[in-house]
């Protein structure tokens, strides 16, 4: 029963975490699989019980290897939650956007010194408190999650952005396209990647120029076609283009506004 509450408490903390942070696929996956991990918990301590009651009473030479390996297994579990929980409370602690001087200090130095772990880094890295200097030395960082978390900054340097809009990794400039307070030019570069994701991602950002939104309203991706024709700049004639497109989802798409 311990272990059950505990591995319950550990799933709404996580369950509130993913709500707080928008991450809605994160939040069902554990309203699934937290009742599932408690029961396995719960399995693994009773065995761990009885076969260390059994042991007790046996005087079998090797009577301690099964109690030993289920308690040991059961211990390891609950120092991994353990670890999770603080690494957790690290992630959240490093996207606040209510961080004092001090506490951005301290997020450079645990960022700089390597001791921030790879979510609590990121997350440092997307809030828009981190410094200029820490997001420019993390756009060139090999590591293309870091790079993207970079472009998720709302506080990203217009320059910063360029260099990222031309990134080779498509989802680098799918997390910049993402990113609403982008200039005009920057917004008709991503209106122009190559990858239909990023086409499709800023087809949805309100301050792309008319003239590249005109162009994804005829664009070769039917999924970029389809997400043109949701939106409530587009034109009426535009429309009546789409409702006679031959993929039958940008089509639904356009009779939507009927």
């Amino acid at each position: 029963m311990a272990a059950a509450t505990w591995v319950l408490a550990w799933g709404a903390s996580a369950y509130s975490d993913s709500m707080a942070s928008g991450s809605w696929t994160a939040a069902s996956v554990t309203i699934g699989f937290v009742p599932l991990k408690a029961v396995v918990y719960s399995l693994l301590g009773y065995f761990a019980t009885r076969t260390f009651l059994a042991a007790l009473s046996s005087t079998a030479t090797k009577r301690w290897v099964l109690p030993g390996a289920l308690g040991l297994g059961f211990f390891a579990l609950i120092v991994s939650d353990v670890s999770t929980q603080i690494d957790i409370r690290w992630t959240r602690h490093a996207r606040s956007e209510t961080l004092s001087a001090d506490d951005v200090g301290a997020l450079v130095q645990r960022v700089k010194s390597g001791t921030a772990h790879q979510d609590e880094r990121r997350a440092f890295l997307r809030n828009p408190l981190c410094p200029p200097e820490m997001l420019a030395i993390h756009a060139a960082s090999a590591d293309v999650y870091d790079r993207a978390a970079v472009a998720a900054n709302p506080k990203l340097d217009v320059a910063l952005a360029e260099q990222l809009a031309g990134d080779a990794d498509e989802q680098v400039r799918y997390m910049l396209a993402f990113n609403r307070d982008m200039p005009p030019a920057l917004l008709s570069r991503l209106a122009a990647d190559p990858s239909e994701y990023v086409r499709d991602t800023v087809a949805w950002t309100k301050t792309l120029p008319e003239a590249d939104f005109n162009r994804l309203v005829a664009d070769p991706s039917p999924k970029v076609r389809a997400t043109a024709a949701l939106q409530e700049r587009i034109s009426s004639e535009a429309l009546d283009r789409l409702r006679a497109d031959p993929e039958e989802r940008v089509r639904n798409a356009a009779n939507r506004w009927q």
